[in-house]
């Protein structure tokens, strides 16, 4: 299929994510996330809102008969975070797969990683995705990371949390924590691979969303300071519409000062322990390739990997 008889191929424009969802839920085999949570109409519009993410500009819609049949995104962060590398994604429908689609999008955001600067576009594909993958591959991708997601199917089997000595909990406070939270996630992810520091604005989208419950965030507080937290996550949207008790586990941190205390398993098994408390029947994470040892926290609690994601990398020759 040539370009003539593509389908047209345009920006966001709001009011996009119901048929931008529906695309998502026709593609069976869609198996990412929008920042640890299952796609939702509230998910897509954290993404749109996300500091990182100029929507009007690096977010594309293929149309045709009134549906959308593919989309891309792409995301660079800005300003004083600004970095060599961009990041993509990018979903045909099926029916329109092996027909050039795919191609167009990937050119779509190609071409706006390079108008940002970037030196190189990271693209992620689940690894039984082996379609594509095969197409990454063959546009000059090639693996540089890998990512689990992971699960915990028998929540009521988890262990109660035990707290180290001199710790104590609280909840998120709403207009307060918001920083909180920005604060603790930088100190305690910096050294993670190709980080981006979080902003205020990424946790403050957060919490306007409908499915927020302040008390499912959870802290752990010493002399005063808050150094660990477990946010825990749950989508009334997608469980109106699933049926699915599912619970996500979006952030796990303890600040570098405070490891290796039992501090992190305490706040896993009490993220765990409130979403069991909220009727959810099982709870999902995501985890980066290289921490192993936050793989092994979870194994020892009772998840197992569901799926393992690939990043694939492309030099852009800026």
């Amino acid at each position: 299929m040539n370009d003539k008889t593509l389908p047209m191929i345009r920006n966001y424009r709001p009011g996009d994510e119901e048929a931008w969802l529906a695309l998502i839920r026709a593609c069976l085999d869609f198996s990412q996330s929008f920042f640890n949570r299952s796609p939702s109409l509230d998910a897509l519009r954290v993404a749109i809102e996300h500091p990182h993410m100029d929507a009007a500009q690096n977010l594309f819609f293929a149309e045709a008969s009134g549906q959308f049949v593919g989309y891309a995104e792409l995301w660079c962060a800005a300003g004083p975070e600004l970095t060599a590398r961009t990041v993509g994604r990018l979903l045909v429908h099926p029916e329109w797969r092996r027909r050039g689609l795919g191609t167009a999008l990937l050119a779509r955001i190609e071409q706006g990683a390079r108008a940002e600067g970037g030196r190189y576009l990271d693209v992620m594909a689940a690894e039984q995705h082996h379609a594509g993958r095969q197409f990454l591959g063959a546009r000059g991708f090639s693996i540089v990371h890998y990512a689990w997601q992971m699960a915990l199917l028998e929540i009521d089997a988890a262990p109660v949390p035990e707290w180290p000595a001199g710790y104590s909990t609280r909840t998120f406070v709403p207009g307060q924590d918001e920083h909180t939270s920005t604060k603790l996630e930088n100190e305690c992810f910096q050294d993670e691979w190709e980080y981006v520091p979080v902003k205020l604005g990424e946790i403050e989208g957060f919490v306007r969303s409908p499915s927020f419950r302040a008390d499912g965030v959870i802290y752990a507080v010493h002399q005063g300071q808050v150094v660990g937290e477990c946010w825990n996550w749950i989508d009334d949207e997608r469980i109106a519409q699933t049926g699915e008790k599912r619970g996500d586990i979006w952030c796990l941190c303890v600040h570098p000062q405070h490891r290796r205390r039992g501090l992190g398993r305490a706040l896993l098994l009490a993220g765990v322990q409130w979403l069991r408390q909220q009727g959810m029947t099982s709870a999902y994470l995501s985890v980066d390739g290289a921490n192993e040892r936050a793989k092994h926290l979870y194994q020892s609690v009772g998840f197992v990997t569901q799926r393992t994601n690939i990043w694939y990398r492309k030099g852009l020759g800026v």
